[in-house]
């Protein structure tokens, strides 16, 4: 069984770990590991881990921020999600849609009703896919050259 809930101090060894496997993924273009002492500096109400057995197996983390996009009201606060992972021996269990819910509701519970993601995976089809199973619409596209 997986639970979800926020992370704590206790779990950045671990995070740290995960991070580091992120990164020798190579999924995404020039986005390094993060290290424990960045990691517990983002603590907070939107930083979330699934855990498994005792072990984390996954994380989210986000932060609350004012608009100045089109996209939303002038001023309004919006969830926007930075990273969402999962070990590789534990994707297709639905652990990142647990994740990015549990998030969205938290700031939900504090007042907040829109969240933004972005990504720079090379696989970026499945993570599009990914987020539209999750309520997301495209805003715009970035590309590179």
């Amino acid at each position: 069984m997986t639970t979800i809930r926020k992370c704590t101090l206790d779990d950045v060894p671990q995070i740290a770990e995960l991070s580091r496997l992120w990164a020798d993924e190579a999924v995404t273009f020039a986005y390094p590991a993060s290290n424990a002492e960045e990691i517990s500096k983002r603590l907070g109400d939107y930083f979330w881990v699934a855990e498994r057995e005792g072990r984390i197996v996954g994380y989210t983390h986000g932060v609350i921020q004012t608009s100045q996009y089109p996209i939303f009201p002038l001023n309004s606060r919006f969830l926007e999600i930075y990273e969402v992972y999962v070990h590789p021996d534990y994707r297709g269990d639905r652990i990142g849609h647990l994740l990015v819910d549990h998030m969205i509701a938290e700031a939900e519970s504090n007042g907040v009703t829109h969240a933004l993601v972005g990504s720079s995976n090379l696989d970026w089809q499945r993570s599009v896919g990914f987020y539209e199973r999750q309520g997301f619409k495209m805003w715009y596209v970035q590309m590179y050259r």
